[in-house]
């Protein structure tokens, strides 16, 4: 059994109530009651989105999302601009290249955001690049992008623009439609506050021109199957139920605190460690941090995997790791589901007990 408690920034610890929805005797996946519960979802995530855009839910993890929303917007040889600050910008270059996609690839140093002037630049050079793709939180290296002013630019140019907003959304401000956003992909298990199993791809009415012109092969994730059936409340295919009740309870929670007050507490509390951490010697990775995790970085001969393995034995607490190159040298903590005094003040006590002499050991 497993004997620690999630910091990490997704998988993240859900509380006792949405958690027991999953215990629960489940609707079938077409009576009328079911898609009471998708209907008020999907009006609950609107809400948070600021968008009246349609809504679609995949039995998947948020790359299941990603894939969705390549497949039903694009046809084979399009071009896409695709900026990338870590491992989830380099995840969209992989699926747009297995779809035979023509990418323009914008990557910046890690632990930097995009630089929109640069997303300008390449849009103005190429005027046949169809989208630009790109992510909301970098969850490899805690960088948050720009999005309202990236928004800007796209469409200022008549282009769509597609947000991997798996780790940020309900963490990070995020407003779809004033900030001029296409399409915006989420997950159930981060800042949302469920357990993992469901992706969200809002698609707004600009992004339905192009899925209706749309060449790819699909059919899971077909979007124009899907449309058939979110207009009555369903979901084309059997889906996550205890899942998707779940998601619902945990977006009634963040409906009653309201999203602004929920990203509020990911701010204070973010920003509490991130000065707390400092206080007591460490250093961050970001220049630009979300709210969703704080990523430290450790000096060469300091290895964070061991570090983390003794505070998941000891404490019964699991940080996360960095993630390819990243390996070894970074520890990882989540503030999704630990906007709270108690769990960060819990993160730094740990950090301070078994990370911060190996940090003294290493300098």
């Amino acid at each position: 059994m497993v004997n620690y408690r999630l910091f990490t920034p997704g998988p993240i610890e859900v509380t006792e109530d949405v958690l027991s929805e999953c215990g629960k005797v489940f609707p079938y996946h077409r009576d009328p009651s079911f898609a009471e519960v998708v209907n008020k979802t999907t009006n609950n995530l609107k809400d948070i989105l600021f968008t009246d855009s349609r809504v679609f839910f995949f039995t998947s993890s948020g790359t299941g999302g990603m894939e969705a929303a390549v497949a039903n917007l694009f046809s084979e040889g399009d071009e896409v601009l695709i900026t990338s600050v870590g491992k989830f910008g380099q995840r969209w270059r992989e699926i747009a290249d297995a779809y035979h996609l023509k990418v323009h690839y914008l990557r910046f140093d890690l632990g930097k955001s995009a630089d929109p002037s640069m997303i300008a630049e390449n849009l103005a050079k190429c005027p046949t690049i169809k989208a630009v793709l790109t992510t909301h939180t970098e969850t490899s290296t805690g960088a948050l992008n720009n999005v309202a002013e990236i928004g800007r630019i796209v469409r200022s140019r008549d282009r769509l623009f597609v947000l991997d907003a798996i780790a940020g959304l309900g963490a990070d401000e995020l407003r779809m439609d004033p900030w001029k956003v296409d399409v915006v992909i989420g997950g159930s298990q981060k800042a949302i506050g469920a357990p993992p199993g469901l992706s969200l791809v809002a698609v707004n009415e600009r992004a339905w021109t192009a899925v209706s012109r749309s060449r790819l092969p699909k059919y899971y994730f077909n979007m124009q199957i899907a449309e058939k059936f979110r207009q009555k409340g369903f979901t084309p295919w059997t889906p996550a139920i205890p899942a998707m009740m779940a998601l619902a309870r945990s977006l009634d929670n963040i409906a009653q605190k309201g999203i602004d007050k929920v990203w509020e507490a990911h701010e204070k509390w973010a920003t509490f460690f991130r000065k707390k951490a400092l206080d007591l010697g460490f250093t961050f990775m970001p220049e630009r941090p979300s709210n969703a995790l704080s990523v430290i970085k450790f000096p060469e001969g300091v290895d964070t995997t061991e570090i983390i393995c003794a505070v998941r034995d000891k404490e019964g607490i699991l940080l996360a790791n960095g993630q390819q190159e990243l390996k070894g040298h970074l520890i990882r903590v989540g503030h999704m589901g630990h906007a709270n005094e108690a769990d960060t003040l819990r993160a730094l006590e740990v950090l301070e007990k078994y990370a911060l002499p190996k940090l003294k050991e290493g300098q």
